[in-house]
């Protein structure tokens, strides 16, 4: 009978051990404590990784006297992992209508880390915009939305995300 009382208590003392062992840890504020691996795995979606935002658009002319539509992107890193590249396709879009589509391949020198933003200006000739849609890109009333689609980022430890 004693042996059997002291197997009992062993018994359920590795049993809590076990599962005090399985639980993450928490911190004190009672949300559950996230490791660098962890987080770094939840990122699923581009959306989760990259803001890409169009903040201006203007008009100017080259040094050949190149008519230029300029698009200025900020890009901000809203992940948790540093980005090497991004790859994306521009939809300019005019009262529900693709007025003109660009790719776009930024490889960074150097990583874009997180919380970071980098500015970029985008030009496109005029030549490159259909003649029938020029007339919106030189109103600097008219509205274009920009719409980035098929984003690809890659990130520094080689690791890629597609959005599709």
């Amino acid at each position: 009978m004693k042996n059997l009382k002291s197997f009992v208590i062993i018994s359920m003392s590795a049993l809590f051990l076990a599962i005090n062992a399985c639980a993450a840890p928490i911190k004190k504020d009672g949300t559950k404590a996230v490791s660098k691996k962890e987080s770094a795995v939840e990122m699923k979606s581009v959306l989760q990784a990259v803001s890409i935002d169009v903040e201006a658009r203007q008009l100017t002319v080259d040094q050949g006297g190149q008519a230029l539509a300029v698009f200025k992107y900020v890009v901000t890193n809203i992940g948790n992992k540093p980005i090497s590249g991004i790859q994306w396709l521009n939809a300019y879009v005019n009262k529900r209508e693709v007025v003109h589509n660009q790719d776009m391949n930024v490889e960074l020198t150097s990583p874009l880390m997180p919380g970071h933003s980098i500015a970029i200006n985008l030009q496109i000739p005029f030549v490159q915009i259909q003649e029938k849609f020029r007339p919106l890109f030189m109103d600097s009333q008219s509205k274009i939305d920009v719409y980035p689609l098929d984003r690809i980022i890659r990130f520094s430890d080689q690791k890629v995300l597609h959005e599709r």
